[in-house]
Order: structure tokens, then sequence, then C-alpha cells
């Protein structure tokens, strides 16, 4: 932690992380917070079928990681993006300040989000 983020104890940045996955399961979303002041979200809606071993193989399920880290002497919420090969570290991009708990979860529900999940199955005539 910076001298910028001295603002926030471990335990209050914890508090404020719980609230964003509280937000994102009203959601219908997976959350849980780690360590390195991250949040990982999953959509379960977009895993492939348990039953399906290829699925399961070649779909990495639906996922995002957030992470709090310091902009312009205040802590926000990036978004922590694959970077261009495995050995690189994510690529962050600005989500929203960290208090901004329903904003951070609507916007990672939108990213998540799997068309139609909820519609019946269409029936062939």
């Amino acid at each position: 932690m910076n001298d910028s983020d001295t603002q926030y104890e471990e335990g209050s940045w914890r508090a404020v992380a719980l609230a964003l996955v509280n937000a994102l399961e009203r959601r219908g979303l997976e959350a849980q917070v780690h360590g390195h002041r991250a949040v990982r979200v999953s959509n379960p809606a977009g895993e492939p079928d348990p039953d399906d071993p290829c699925g399961a193989l070649m779909h990495p399920g639906m996922r995002q990681e957030v992470v709090c880290r310091s902009h312009d002497g205040a802590l926000w919420w990036w978004w922590a993006w694959a970077g261009p090969t495995r050995q690189s570290p994510p690529e962050l991009e600005l989500l929203c300040p960290l208090l901004e708990t329903d904003t951070a979860a609507e916007r990672i529900a939108r990213v998540l989000a799997v068309p139609f999940a909820d519609s019946p199955a269409e029936t062939s005539p």
C-alpha cells in the first residue's frame, strides 16, 4: 500500500470489498475477496455444462477480476484484463471510485451478462 492508500486500513478496504461482493451476489453473480486487494467474479450462467467434458476443457467460463488501486490520490476499482501473453501482467483500466459499490457491481454485471440466459430453449418446428 502506498501513502495515498493510507486512508483505508486493510480492514476498512475489506469491508468495502465485501459490500461489492454482496452487490454482485444480488445480481446473480458469484464473487470472492482475495488478499491482493482484488475481487474475483464469475457468472454461473456462463459456465459450461458439467456433463460436457469438452466444454469444460475448451470454455473458461465467464470470469472477471477487479482490483483496488490508487488513482489521483484516491482508491478506485480497476478492471484487470489479461495481458497479451500468459507471462504478461494484467492490464488495468479504471472502473470507478472505490466507494461507488453499486456502479461497480452494475458495470461488472453488464460485462458478465449472458444474453437470454433466463429465456426458454428454442424448440424446432
